[in-house]
């Protein structure tokens, strides 16, 4: 009976054994036997820079999708599922771009085939769905959080890649809105104007694969940051991001804030287009609304 109860044990261990062997096998574990990828990662700022800097600062992370490229010449997109990469985290270190774990590291099909990646930035669990991913801009944009939250930029390499370095080149989702403040023959901006937009769209959504972008319908406020010195008495120069969007005919879109007076600014249709700036020159004037 022993015997039985014994043996019953050993085949009980060894079925369990066997069970967590099974949950991770060998040659799934071991990500490294394929070619794994490497990046060469750049930023476009021709047209705009970021607040804080010109390239991809330490800390930063991105978010990229990797399909298998269509050798007809089609277009291979990613989708919800079916991806050679999925939403996969690569974060700026000292030492370059690096997977954020194990689960994010990309390798190339070990038969051969080629890839088509795509790529946006800042990085966000929560864009599982490359078809819409949603892209947002922040109320606040005075802080840096703020500015650096806002700045959402996307790149793609879709000329088939099997070995070596992937280039990725990030250009800006979002339209740039500069408002320059002079004064008038009585009001003159000091160092306690604020400007805002009014009644814009905050939140977009962004198809990774083909580029495009539609806008919601919600509207709020921006805060725009000033672009000098809180000392400098010079200029009075102010900068938003938001998504690519028309503005109607008559809208308040600019606000202007000032020792407790407001100084409201409608226009004729203003069309804000994706990675350009777009530059307006206001006087500061009587008749404020308060």
């Amino acid at each position: 009976m022993k015997i039985k109860v014994y043996q019953y044990f050993a085949w009980f261990c060894l079925g369990l054994c066997t069970a967590c062997y099974s949950g991770m096998p060998e040659d799934e574990g071991e990500v490294g036997q394929g070619k794994e990828v490497t990046f060469r990662i750049t930023r476009f700022d021709e047209i705009f820079s970021r607040a804080t800097a010109t390239n991809f600062e330490v800390g930063d992370s991105i978010g990229i999708y990797a399909v298998k490229h269509d050798v007809a010449g089609g277009n291979s997109f990613p989708a919800l599922s079916g991806n050679q990469a999925h939403n996969a985290k690569w974060v700026k270190t000292d030492e370059g771009w690096q997977p954020a774990s194990l689960k994010d590291k990309i390798v190339y099909p070990q038969d051969g085939a080629e890839l088509d990646f795509y790529a946006y930035y800042p990085y966000s669990r929560d864009a599982i769905n490359p078809e819409g991913i949603a892209m947002g801009v922040k109320p606040d944009q005075r802080t840096i959080e703020g500015r650096n939250g806002s700045d959402w930029m996307a790149a793609t390499n879709t000329t088939g890649v099997n070995e070596g370095e992937v280039e990725l080149l990030f250009r800006h989702v979002m339209a740039a809105v500069e408002v320059e403040i002079r004064g008038g023959n009585v009001i003159t901006p000091n160092e306690r104007l604020e400007v805002q937009m009014t009644e814009i769209c905050l939140k977009n959504s962004f198809n990774l694969g083909t580029g495009v972008s539609v806008a919601e319908n919600e509207t709020g406020t921006i805060d725009m940051w000033r672009l000098e010195d809180a000392t400098d008495m010079g200029s009075f120069t102010y900068r938003a991001l938001l998504p690519a969007q028309s503005l109607g005919e008559g809208i308040p879109v600019f606000r202007c804030l000032q020792d407790g007076k407001i100084y409201i600014y409608r226009g004729e249709e203003i069309i804000l287009e994706r990675g350009y700036r777009t530059r307006f020159v206001f006087i500061l004037k009587s008749g404020s609304e308060s």
